[in-house]
């Protein structure tokens, strides 16, 4: 019985592998099996790397951040100079945690036994341990975790042995590197849970087949066209290097002047891409929009939100104005695929759902889920794109 529901399973995820106008959707499996996340918590969240956080949210020596990472705590902080670093946020002795939530710190002190340790990861005191055989302070350094910045934004990777930065960003360096992001400023970020697996929301935001349903009030009305030009990418990267949308006002006009490097670019001009494993990039002429999605468990998310502004936009005194203008109409929009997503998530275990056909229109979409796919499952086909260069292959 378990070998025929392999052999089913398989089938289906091969039907996702077709070309776009023949494929159907995968397996249900994909969305509510804690198997299938467990494999993508080890194979893709401890593999790859993940943006966390900008850079100014840990602007001076000393400041620093914490949060936990598919259960793995991590802590990032502000050098003595100035560099960036991250660390396993656990401490040598039994591992508890050394720094909770945010601040600024001379040092970090384990809440526990009280054992020290300064901005560099080094451990500085150990009361107690003299007497301890073979134990030698100088030797106890914080795990130290891969960390870049790219234009503002951190990464980090819980592998020690992660791809080279520079080779993994150089998709969204070529696409977005322009921009000119390090001089802009976080306008607001905040967290959101969500009732669905992580990945329906990545898939959501790439899909523009039910913006002019889903969205017709809000930003569907701002929108020419949903029927985009995807360019796909190798790791299921997708562009859609132009088209014609709104900014997030009620008239779809900018908030601010254009970005500068954004001045010569229509009035409308928007921009996004998928960088894997979680992170959904929008552009806008006034402002960025980044999205990353974070699994809890299988059923539940929490989504990151951070739009950054040009920096002159955020001193003035209608920013906060502005922020709550902002949310406003983000909540609208959120809010109407919140809906969708969380339904998505109950039909995956329907007993009666079958997936459906795609729409070339779900392009982007597909060649997401096909990534995805590869990384836990293996190739599903002959049409697989394990080889897919980091060059354009346009559709």
């Amino acid at each position: 019985m378990r070998e025929k529901h392999d052999e089913s399973l398989m089938q289906g995820f091969a039907k996702a592998f077709k070309p776009v106008v023949e494929a159907n959707h995968p397996p249900g499996i994909m969305y509510h099996d804690p198997q299938v996340l467990e494999m993508e918590r080890e194979k893709i969240f401890r593999s790859d790397w993940l943006c966390l956080g900008r850079s100014e949210e840990i602007a001076e020596p000393g400041d620093y951040m914490t949060m936990r990472v598919v259960d793995e705590p991590i802590l990032i902080c502000r050098k003595s100079n100035g560099e960036i670093a991250a660390y396993s946020n656990t401490c040598l002795h039994r591992g508890v945690e050394i720094a909770s939530g945010s601040g600024n710190a001379k040092e970090f002190t384990c809440p526990y036994h009280g054992w020290l340790y300064d901005l560099e990861g080094q451990l500085q005191g150990a009361s107690y341990m003299r007497d301890s055989v073979g134990f030698e302070r100088k030797n106890c350094r914080l795990p130290t975790l891969p960390c870049a910045t790219w234009h503002g934004w951190i990464f980090v990777s819980l592998n020690k042995d992660a791809e080279n930065f520079d080779s993994y960003i150089a998709d969204f360096e070529e696409k977005f590197g322009y921009i000119g992001m390090a001089d802009m400023r976080l306008g607001f970020s905040r967290e959101i849970p969500l009732n669905c697996n992580w990945k329906l929301l990545v898939e959501n935001f790439i899909d523009f087949y039910h913006v002019g349903v889903l969205h017709r009030d809000t930003i569907g009305r701002f929108m020419k066209t949903t029927d985009v030009e995807y360019e796909l990418r190798r790791d299921g990267r997708v562009f859609i290097n132009e088209y014609d949308a709104g900014s997030h006002t009620d008239s779809g006009q900018v908030f601010y002047d254009p970005i500068e490097s954004l001045k010569n670019k229509p009035p409308r001009f928007s921009q996004t891409g998928i960088l894997n494993p979680n992170l959904n990039f929008f552009v806008r002429p006034d402002y960025v929009m980044l999205y990353t999605s974070w699994p809890v468990d299988v059923k539940t998310m929490i989504m990151k939100q951070y739009i950054v502004f040009p920096a002159k936009a955020v001193v003035q005194d209608d920013f906060p104005d502005t922020v709550a203008r902002f949310k406003k109409m983000s909540d609208k929009i959120l809010g109407e695929d919140f809906e969708m997503v969380e339904s998505l998530q109950n039909a995956s275990k329907a007993t009666h759902f079958v997936p459906g056909r795609m729409s070339r229109l779900e392009k982007g979409v597909q060649h997401y889920i096909k990534h995805n796919i590869k990384r836990i499952f293996g190739p599903q086909g002959a049409d697989d794109e394990t080889d897919l260069p980091a060059a354009s292959v346009a559709e």
